[in-house]
């Protein structure tokens, strides 16, 4: 149960730090694009990230590493900070308040697959599966 209930947490706080980095880069990318394609440049971001998250996610469901894919989720995570901060008003307040987004929903992610992954479950599994030496 507990489980279930940080996943879904992880979850929830994944999907608004997307959301709140959508529209920050969205306006960031406003004052230099005509506003009907300013709308969708934020999915040049996002979109490698969510084809990489849901590579992660298959890879981890199935037990296979995903190096690349957490490459490109690291560099689209940091390509968003970077862009979010890029046109804040260079304050210690506004560095934090635009850029741990994106951070945020990368940790949160980790954590969703950490609650996948084989790794975390507990050792009942490790222990059973030993066979008792003759």
């Amino acid at each position: 149960m507990l489980l279930a209930v940080i996943a879904v947490c992880a979850a929830a706080l994944l999907a608004w730090s997307v959301s709140y980095t959508y529209g920050q880069l969205r306006t960031t990318s406003e004052s230099v694009l005509p506003a009907n394609l300013a709308q969708w440049w934020p999915l040049t971001v996002y979109g490698p990230w969510f084809v990489a998250a849901l590579s992660i996610l298959r890879a981890t469901v199935q037990h296979r590493p995903a190096n690349r894919s957490w490459g490109v989720l690291l560099a689209t995570s940091a390509m968003a900070v970077a862009l979010c901060v890029s046109h804040s008003s260079r304050s210690v307040l506004a560095f934090v308040t635009l850029g741990i987004p994106p951070i945020t929903s990368l940790v949160c992610f980790w954590e969703l697959v950490g609650q996948l992954s084989p790794r975390h479950r507990g050792r009942k599994g490790a222990h059973a599966q030993q066979r008792p030496e003759a």
